[in-house]
């Protein structure tokens, strides 16, 4: 499947049209119309002013392409994000505001980025020296990798905007293989750094350990939990419909229940047998041991993180029959034992 191949997209993938709304405004400073080319590639002009609505990802790649297209520049992704402004990223930018750290602004953007889009995923790691955050789209991606260019340049905004200096992240890939020279020298520019645009491995923006950890003067621990409410009450209704939520919700489930989780215990919980589950997800794009793996480490990560049960005890509750191999998954997941881990996490600022 090619970039912009929409082909395989599942119909109910779709983005957040307030972060339509904030694009349009960038294409508008290219002598561009966008609701003429909005209704060129099927995408209802009316909804970019009504609160919460959602535009289908098919229709929004092709949006991407036809102003890529429009504009002659490549990286309009990077002049998006640079302009994008926090409200049009519904609860999730004003919660990115109030943060306390970039650890925290990371985090955030990991665990809710499907607000914004049901077809970008990110993942967070963290080891010794600092904390990179991985992007990648689903069933594709838009040409010049536009939306996720769009969200590291956003996150590179943010992290200056609410630090005390100047942040440069340590490094920066974006997939852009036949870049010319000016327009990497435009992304080094913006980033501080060499951007890195071969075709291998995910996307990503990483940033030291001393800037991940700095505390924010403007965080606001009470505003930040209301919008992280808000949001997670808009994104239950958002994926609703998401064969994969209802999977990750029954592993929830027995995980908190200290049980053992198979896909055979699962499957017979949705009804299903074991075959059809792993299909159901394999057309969203998902696996299920892929899905049990991420809920497992964000519940080590919340247990070093927050409680003071031992390792023993974390390892059994998350299904560890062996804390040895806990131990050594924790290496693979964080880059430490899970006691240096618990060590490191617990010296951010919370």
């Amino acid at each position: 499947m090619t970039g912009t191949d929409d082909t395989f997209l599942p119909l109910g993938d779709s983005i957040l049209a307030s972060w339509i709304r904030s694009i349009c405004q960038t294409v508008r400073g290219y002598g561009i119309t966008p609701e003429a080319v909005m209704e060129r590639v099927g995408l209802d002009v009316s909804l970019l002013s009504v609160p919460d609505a959602r535009f289908p990802a098919m229709n929004v790649r092709r949006f991407w392409e036809a102003i890529i297209s429009g504009s002659g520049d490549e990286l309009i992704g990077l002049r998006c994000g640079q302009e994008m402004q926090v409200a049009t990223m519904h609860g999730l930018g004003l919660a990115i505001v109030t943060s306390h750290s970039l650890a925290q602004v990371l985090d955030l953007t990991a665990r809710y980025a499907k607000v914004i889009s049901t077809t970008m995923e990110m993942s967070l790691a963290h080891d010794a020296s600092g904390s990179t955050l991985y992007l990648r789209t689903l069933h594709g991606y838009e040409a010049k990798h536009a939306a996720l260019m769009a969200m590291l340049a956003f996150i590179h905004r943010q992290a200056n905007s609410l630090s005390q200096h100047k942040v440069t992240p340590l490094a920066v890939h974006i997939h852009l293989p036949r870049t010319s020279e000016a327009d990497h020298r435009r992304l080094d520019e913006y980033f501080g750094c060499r951007v890195e645009t071969d075709d291998l491995g995910p996307d990503y923006i990483r940033f030291s350990y001393a800037d991940v950890m700095e505390p924010y003067a403007g965080a606001n621990a009470m505003l930040r939990e209301a919008n992280e409410h808000v949001v997670m009450q808009y994104l239950n209704r958002v994926r609703q419909f998401s064969f994969t939520v209802r999977v990750e919700e029954e592993i929830q489930v027995l995980l908190k229940a200290g049980e053992s989780v198979k896909i055979a215990d699962v499957a017979s919980r949705l009804n299903l047998s074991s075959r059809t589950l792993q299909r159901r997800l394999e057309g969203e794009g998902a696996t299920f041991a892929e899905l049990l793996e991420k809920h497992r480490k964000q519940l080590a990560h919340d247990a070093l993180a927050h409680t003071e049960l031992s390792i023993t005890e974390i390892a059994y509750t998350i299904g560890f029959s062996d804390p040895s191999n806990f131990s050594r998954t924790c290496y693979r997941w964080f880059g430490s034992s899970p006691a240096a881990y618990r060590r490191r996490i617990r010296q951010l600022p919370t």
